[in-house]
């Protein structure tokens, strides 16, 4: 290659490019290990004693717990608790990195369906997607990728769909519902698509994955009693978080869920000293506060509606968003029309969404976001795209990655935190994802025609 043509070429397309990125992501993956297997507990620990208590048969006896999850959750559950802790810790962190794995390279078969792209630039959007996603996907490793093995699941629920296997992607979806309630979002979106055999598929494995699977082995009263006890904490949880949306009735509200519904709460309400989201004037930020602790100086408050005001403008707010998706995504998925198809990145907000709206929305949660940011990455580094996309991408991507406690110090980052800054670079991801172009699809077309040559520029016809 002549020094001209070298030079037409993206640092980003580079041999240098690649070599770095796959050393720095070897580095970071052996830290993670480490750290994930041998020094963490996190929620793997408690799923861990609930797979060990359900495979006795004791878990229903007083931890309420595990009424937070579907029962069907208690089977994945089981499976943490086979074996020793720090040895299954070991085996399903690699697991879950194969899952992955096995994820990214199905994202990019589907993203194909739309428009090729030659490997470097496709090497490129996933590094970058990676990179954006780093601080969410450090984290669940460090809880041994259970949620990367949600993403997992939605992952392949998506590609059976793509492939007209409407068994499969009822029995995905449905194990997906039973590891976490929140990918019932898809149930509506496959009705709303008119695609009622999934939909039919999906309920029908809901119930088998939490009814009938726990029932062979604990008995069909212990399972019915199981579900009912979730029923119930699920009606809990919806009537505490309609009286006030800043308490998601699950845990104590805290400043570090990134659930969108309380980062709008925390612009509507005032939180008075005493309240778990009050940030006192002292040194230990998580220090009890009485009724006369004065405010930190960087902790401003907004609005002071009423909770039930406040949440009445958050109903609004996510039926507008509701709305405004169903607009943009009115056409019907199918797969025999080759003119446009905006399927994958459809199934991916829906993923995102999946995490976002969750009550519980921890960092580990976000991973989910990891499709989404990709298809982005791959639409911005492929096409000339307006400012204002590589703007809000570069502000998204500041707003996840820079908030870091090692960097601000525990009260500043907290109070970063409270700013719920790293929800609205997720809102502005979705909005990415949102607008972007209809592509023409390659479906039905010959996939395997050589348009990945090495060179890094947009693949012609």
């Amino acid at each position: 290659m002549s020094h001209k043509q070298a030079s037409n070429i993206p640092w980003y397309c580079s041999e240098r490019f690649q070599t770095l990125t796959k050393l720095l992501a070897v580095i970071i993956l052996i830290l993670c290990f480490i750290n994930g297997v041998f020094n963490k507990h996190n929620d793997f620990r408690i799923h861990y004693h609930l797979g060990q208590s359900f495979i006795q048969k004791t878990v229903y006896n007083g931890d309420e717990f595990c009424t937070h999850y579907p029962t069907g959750r208690l089977l994945f559950d089981a499976l943490f608790g086979v074996l020793p802790y720090r040895l299954s810790r070991g085996v399903w962190w690699v697991i879950s990195l194969i899952v992955l794995f096995f994820s990214l390279r199905t994202w990019e078969r589907l993203s194909q369906t739309q428009y090729r792209l030659p490997p470097p630039l496709t090497y490129a959007a996933w590094a970058f997607a990676i990179g954006i996603s780093l601080r969410w996907l450090v984290r669940d490793l460090d809880d041994c990728g259970q949620q990367l093995l949600q993403l997992g699941l939605l992952t392949y629920a998506g590609w059976a769909f793509w492939q007209k296997r409407e068994i499969l992607t009822g029995c995905l979806l449905g194990a997906a519902v039973a590891y976490k309630l929140t990918p019932m979002l898809f149930l509506p979106l496959l009705l709303y698509k008119r695609r009622w055999k999934a939909a039919l598929w999906m309920v029908g494995f809901v119930v088998i994955w939490n009814l009938v699977l726990p029932a062979l082995y604990i008995g069909f009263p212990e399972a019915w009693r199981a579900n009912k006890l979730f029923l119930a904490k699920s009606r809990e949880i919806m009537e505490v978080s309609s009286e006030d949306p800043s308490d998601n009735g699950v845990e104590k509200a805290n400043h570090r869920n990134r659930n969108l519904s309380l980062a709008i709460a925390r612009y509507l309400q005032t939180y008075p000293p005493g309240h778990p989201l009050f940030i006192a004037a002292t040194d230990d930020v998580d220090a009890p506060t009485n009724s006369e602790s004065q405010p930190h100086p960087l902790f401003v408050q907004f609005l002071d509606l009423p909770a039930s005001q406040a949440g009445v403008v958050i109903k609004v707010i996510l039926l507008a968003l509701a709305l405004a998706l169903a607009i943009r995504y009115r056409h019907p998925w199918n797969a025999q029309n080759k003119t446009t198809v905006d399927f994958p990145t459809e199934w991916a907000m829906a993923m995102a969404l999946c995490a976002l709206m969750s009550p519980l929305c921890w960092g580990q949660h976000m991973v989910l976001f990891i499709p989404l940011v990709y298809l982005i990455t791959r639409g911005e580094i492929e096409q000339h795209r307006p400012k204002w996309r590589i703007i809000t991408l570069w502000t998204a991507t500041a707003l996840i990655l820079l908030p870091q406690r090692e960097i601000f110090g525990q009260t500043l980052w907290l109070i970063i935190q409270s700013y719920k800054v790293e929800t609205w670079g997720a809102v502005m991801l979705l909005i990415l994802g949102y607008t972007l172009p209809r592509e023409p699809a390659l479906i039905g077309s010959d996939t395997s025609a050589d348009n990945s040559s090495d060179n890094p520029q947009r693949p012609r016809g």
